[in-house]
């Protein structure tokens, strides 16, 4: 990572850290000669000897580069740095993630006005995935970023996979138990094979957080919370506030189905309902479609 005496990392100047993760560092980065901004992630120096976060790290990287939507964040360049591997990425400026505004929207309600627009570009970004064979497998407030316009960027891709088809079901292994405990489908807490329905669960649960300021399930342990998410039908959207649309919760409710034939057929569909629905009963009408 650059430091005071030495704040250059390949071709970018180190300006400051965003984010400090466990594996990577994520900074903000001015380039040589354009000074134009970026956002650059590398990995740490304690998992660069891991060929196995190497790999995890560069599928990131190309996933990033392959995946062209304007509500996902787009990498620009991977670098395979011997020491440590970086990738670059859109710098999307004046930016937040919406757990903070579930966890302080007194402090952040100038994001409610907006939840309606940002929660269809959130789906316009996942359909894309969807479209293009990728299931993401983390979806959570945490990983949608906003701005103060109400712009909205899906992040992080580490977990994607493709659903595996044909043949390749007879032989496939089952896939770890990846995601964020609170937002996983009953699927992939069983490590039953991964599907775009798996992202639907997942999106159905944020939504209703980004709605109700609260996720569908609470327990004492993350054994109790997932059983929760095998087993149990969560309280309607409307009993935790009630000035949220009975046709809002109604959809919400069909995404959280625990079967996954049983939930809505695809992020597209959910698109085409949403449009004409409203979150709350005081917001205005909902906006034509912007896309």
């Amino acid at each position: 990572m650059a430091t005071d005496t030495e704040d250059k990392i390949g071709n970018y100047k180190y300006i400051r850290i965003l984010h400090q993760g466990q594996n990577s560092t994520v900074m903000e980065v001015a380039q040589d000669g354009s000074g134009k901004h970026f956002v650059l992630k590398q990995l740490l120096p304690t998992k660069a000897g891991d060929p196995v976060e190497r790999k995890l790290f560069e599928f990131e990287a190309k996933l990033g580069q392959e995946l062209r939507h304007p509500n996902m964040i787009k990498v620009h360049e991977y670098v395979k740095d011997r020491k440590q591997p970086y990738f670059v990425m859109d710098y999307f400026p004046s930016s937040t993630h919406l757990r903070l505004f579930v966890g302080k929207p007194a402090q952040f309600e100038w994001v409610r006005p907006k939840l309606h627009w940002i929660i269809e570009q959130s789906g316009q970004a996942l359909a894309y995935m969807h479209d293009k064979g990728w299931v993401h497998r983390d979806l959570k407030p945490e990983n949608l970023i906003i701005n103060k316009v109400g712009e909205t960027r899906l992040i992080d891709y580490a977990l994607a996979m493709k659903p595996v088809t044909g043949l390749g079901k007879l032989f496939a292994k089952k896939p770890p138990r990846s995601g964020t405990h609170s937002y996983m489908s009953p699927e992939q807490i069983l490590r039953l094979p991964v599907q775009p329905a798996s992202d639907i669960y997942s999106f159905g649960t944020t939504c209703y957080e980004l709605a109700c300021g609260r996720q569908p399930f609470r327990a004492n342990s993350t054994t109790e919370l997932l059983n929760k998410h095998i087993k149990d039908t969560p309280s309607p959207p409307t009993s935790h506030n009630k000035n949220i649309t009975p046709e809002f919760a109604d959809l919400v409710m069909k995404m959280l189905k625990k079967k996954p034939k049983d939930r809505l057929p695809s992020i597209r569909d959910f698109l085409a309902q949403f449009s004409r629905i409203r979150i709350y009963k005081d917001d205005p009408p909902p906006a034509p479609p912007r896309y």
